[in-house]
């Protein structure tokens, strides 16, 4: 048993290497120790301000009003994201299903490509070949929507792209949990009269939580983290209505150069993320089912 447990602490170390190295070091040795400094980046005066930037936080508008909208987004984004991943990839474990390697790669192409093309890929769908369409079929309705002029229609677009681009990923993640999925424990089912969505709800699922909990909580991470689709779609706009807690810490760091205010929001962003998977890890852990 020892052996096998140093066998697997020597896998592990180069990636926790890496991690230590990218994320942990920064974090308490960088982040968290100028979260205490009232530090002004642009002038380079530096004083120790204790937990008086926690202090601002807690009356600070903005970052609630930040806070709120990227609840908002992100669990939209991450519902629709693996609903619809795990019905692709339901239909895409199919065995009569054609061209299997070419629909998953089809898929799975918007995951690989960079944010910031994503995001003006959608810019030019939104703002130039919707409102051709519009113009060239006479859609009225759709000829009077401002999609970045209006909080609603600004956000919809927001979520629509992380949608887009999640989408693929999530969708692997799932196929690969259906291929582990025994074929005679789902022919006993339905010889039992368990077919359809009965099957799927009764006996997919339950087999498939440490799936979704693996999918969740890189969903779930990752939408609180939100910052390159937001940033480059609508840079915040309307009046800041769009602005996720990311962008938020970055115009706070770099735009209004306050550094320490910046790291102490980030501090805050870290432990919410890391609240929030570790009670969705510890709810979907215990449906997890052994076969």
């Amino acid at each position: 048993m020892k052996k096998k447990t140093i066998i697997y602490l020597l896998c592990i170390l180069p990636a926790l290497c890496f991690y230590s190295f990218a994320l942990l070091i920064p974090l308490f040795f960088g982040t968290i120790p100028y979260s205490t400094y009232d530090w002004n980046l642009m002038s380079g005066i530096k004083n120790f301000a204790g937990l008086g930037n926690y202090i601002e936080i807690f009356s600070d508008a903005d970052f609630f009003r930040t806070l709120w909208f990227t609840v908002k987004v992100g669990v939209t984004t991450v519902v629709l994201s693996n609903l619809l991943a795990f019905i692709l990839a339901y239909f895409l474990s199919k065995s009569d299903v054609r061209c299997k390697s070419v629909s998953r790669a089809f898929f799975f192409i918007p995951n690989i490509i960079s944010s910031v093309l994503v995001a003006f890929i959608w810019y030019v769908m939104f703002a130039w070949v919707l409102p051709s369409l519009a113009q060239t079929f006479n859609i009225e309705w759709l000829k009077s929507i401002s999609w970045f002029g209006e909080t609603s229609h600004a956000t919809f677009t927001i979520i629509v792209v992380s949608v887009w681009q999640s989408l693929g990923f999530s969708l692997l993640i799932y196929i690969a949990g259906f291929q582990t999925i025994p074929s005679e424990l789902i022919e006993a089912a339905e010889m039992d009269g368990c077919t359809g969505v009965k099957s799927i709800t009764k006996v997919q699922v339950p087999l498939l939580m440490s799936t979704i909990t693996i999918n969740l909580f890189i969903s779930i991470a990752g939408a609180f983290k939100a910052f390159d689709i937001p940033f480059a779609l609508t840079d915040g706009g309307p009046f800041g209505t769009t602005q996720t807690i990311a962008l938020n810490i970055y115009q706070e760091a770099f735009i209004r150069y306050r550094m320490g205010m910046g790291s102490a929001k980030s501090v805050v962003l870290f432990l919410l993320v890391a609240l929030v998977t570790i009670v969705q890890l510890r709810i979907t852990s215990k449906k997890e089912v052994e076969y």
